[in-house]
């Protein structure tokens, strides 16, 4: 099973392979990076890899978190009722009620923690035509959020890029497309292929080092 430690000895051996110097900040994110391994750290770390490698076994999602600003609102309403009637748990991180002034950010941003933390299992960010939401998500360590509008993506994000956050355009979805996209998400399973799990370990990489920097 892969662990933060691999990818420290995977980092190390490609430098020495490319005759390659480490150079100064890499070696800072190294160490620091060991640091967090032997302080086995929470999910809300800066290096998500606990949320990474937990999608290596996969499992049913149970518990979806959803979120939603004004342009959202009435499409998370009713994907929260349908999740709850196919017995699911929902966890809606707000708007409590259509407001033209808010922003969202300020819902999209709790949950996307929440997923990174391992709170809820999957994520459903909403706002009106669903690009705003995805940017906020993003923003999280440990996400892997993207704006679906079509069955295709929705099942592939999940099973070759381990997506996490569903983000959908309220004003340019219907109901019965949103529900659509959204089962198929739930329900995608990430197939751990070993070229696909050595994807994301670069993301999880180059999303710390950014970070760092």
């Amino acid at each position: 099973r892969l662990n933060s430690s691999h990818l420290v000895i995977s980092y190390a051996v490609f430098c020495l392979k490319k005759n390659r110097p480490i150079s100064i900040i890499a070696f800072s994110f190294l160490v620091y990076t060991f640091f967090l391994m032997i302080r086995r750290p929470p999910r809300s770390t800066l290096f998500p890899y606990t949320t990474l490698f937990r999608s290596a076994v996969p499992r049913a999602p149970k518990r979806v978190g959803i979120a939603a600003d004004h342009g959202g609102f009435e499409l998370k309403q009713y994907l929260a009722g349908i999740l709850r009637d196919a017995h699911y748990e929902v966890v809606d991180f707000g708007d409590g009620r259509p407001r033209p002034d808010d922003d969202y950010p300020d819902f999209v941003a709790p949950l996307a923690r929440a997923v990174a933390g391992g709170q809820v299992d999957r994520g459903v960010a909403i706002c009106g035509s669903g690009v705003g939401a995805c940017i906020a998500a993003n923003k999280v360590p440990g996400v892997r959020a993207c704006l679906i509008h079509e069955c295709f993506s929705a099942r592939q994000g999940i099973e070759d890029d381990d997506m996490n956050v569903i983000c959908l355009g309220g004003k340019v979805v219907g109901n019965a497309l949103a529900w659509e996209l959204v089962r198929i998400f739930l329900q995608a399973r990430f197939s751990g292929a070993e070229r696909h799990r050595r994807r994301l370990a670069k993301v999880a990489i180059l999303e710390s080092v950014e970070a760092v920097l």
